[in-house]
């Protein structure tokens, strides 16, 4: 029994099983990309690179990236117990195979854990929230109460006839109909019944299932609630993810303001968009770099002026803000939108690169100064 504890150990640390790795990790990366072009990057990322497994062909089991990665890992690990051991001689090996193994962990931190996000700022507005890219969530707040408390639930996981509980604002809500992705009406659809009397501060009637999009963030959530049902309260919401405008219903004398909206994200810091810049090239409506002049206030740390640009992000923190792109109103009101991402463990990277290059210094310096070895020209 020992024996075979240390053939399937050393089997782990085996270097073909490295070249293994490598190789299916490279056809991976392929498929995926070509994969990308018919079914968009989301779906790829989804099958290919944010897996464990998929299926060919609906029923042939294939590693995706994320249990080859473990498996390579553990490859890794295992050479430096079975294959180099803990000698000085081999310490150049040691110290590149934890630089390695740092960069996998650092790795595995930032798919777990990193959040991206987006963050729409007018020019002369701020805000300290910023919007996911595909996620929903339900808001409900109490109308004219002056500062306002948003009660807001995670879309992921509805289900229809669940119900969701608001107790300080004594609201029941029962979930009639939910799609991830829909189109929304103003009237009845070819060969749809009538639609039943729902409220809607953008005169939508009926809601349509549409299938998914490639891409998610293009997705459409829509929702239609029953306000109070056990309290013989006969009102129907109907909520569209598109609207600019809350929904509204009063209950008792009270007013309260519902709004199917993308996830909204606290950041550490509140950003006003100072002023929006554009070049464009010569004699052309082509832009050539924009960049956003933006002040920053956070908690204990002083209120500075910050350019974001398209080479030059801000980071903050966790966080990491890119200028991705803009929006011009007719009026000539300007919009700046920025990338966000959150990711604890950004200077991993950094620091396995070091531990590696060091590695790399000592090992090849500990093979040219080698005792019993001469260069000779040739």
């Amino acid at each position: 029994m020992k024996q075979d504890k240390i053939g399937l150990l050393k089997a782990i640390a085996s270097l073909k099983l490295t070249v293994v790795c490598l190789a299916v990790l490279a056809g991976l990366v392929v498929w995926g990309t070509v994969y990308q072009a018919e079914y968009g990057l989301y779906q790829a990322q989804q099958k290919f690179f944010y897996s464990w497994f998929f299926f060919i062909f609906g029923f042939i089991p294939f590693p995706g990236t994320v249990l080859v990665m473990f498996v390579l890992f553990f490859n890794l690990l295992g050479s430096l117990f079975f294959r180099i051991g803990f000698r000085l001689s081999k310490i150049g090996n040691i110290i590149t195979h934890l630089g390695i193994l740092i960069l996998l962990v650092g790795g595995f931190f930032t798919f777990y854990f990193s959040e991206e996000s987006s963050l729409m700022l007018k020019e002369g507005e701020g805000s300290s929230l910023s919007s996911s890219h595909h996620s929903w969530e339900l808001a409900v707040w109490e109308a004219g109460t002056g500062d306002r408390d948003v009660y807001a639930v995670d879309a992921d996981g509805f289900d229809v006839g669940g119900a969701l509980w608001f107790d300080d604002l004594h609201l029941e809500l029962v979930i009639k109909e939910y799609y991830e992705n829909c189109s929304a009406y103003p009237g009845q659809t070819p060969s749809a019944a009538p639609p039943e009397p729902v409220i809607n501060s953008s005169g939508f009637l009926l809601l349509k299932e549409e299938s998914p999009a490639l891409e998610l963030e293009e997705n459409v959530a829509g929702i239609v609630l029953a306000v109070n049902p056990s309290a013989g309260n006969r009102q129907t919401l109907l909520l569209y993810g598109q609207e600019r405008a809350p929904t509204s219903i009063t209950i008792g004398g009270r007013s309260f303001s519902f709004s199917l909206r993308k996830k909204k994200i606290m950041l550490p810091l509140h950003m006003t968009l100072k002023d929006f810049k554009m070049k464009m090239y010569p004699n052309s409506n082509i832009p050539k770099s924009y960049e956003s002049h933006v002040t920053i206030k956070a908690e204990g740390a002083v209120d500075r002026d910050v350019v974001i640009s398209m080479n030059r992000p801000l980071r903050f923190k966790d966080y990491t803000f890119f200028q991705s792109s803009y929006h011009i109103d007719p009026d000539g009101s300007e919009y700046t939108f920025l990338a966000v991402v959150k990711n604890a463990g950004r200077l991993v990277p950094y620091f396995s690169s070091i531990t590696i290059f060091l590695g790399l210094v000592i090992h090849f310096l500990a093979m040219l100064l080698k005792p019993g070895k001469t260069n000779r020209l040739p």
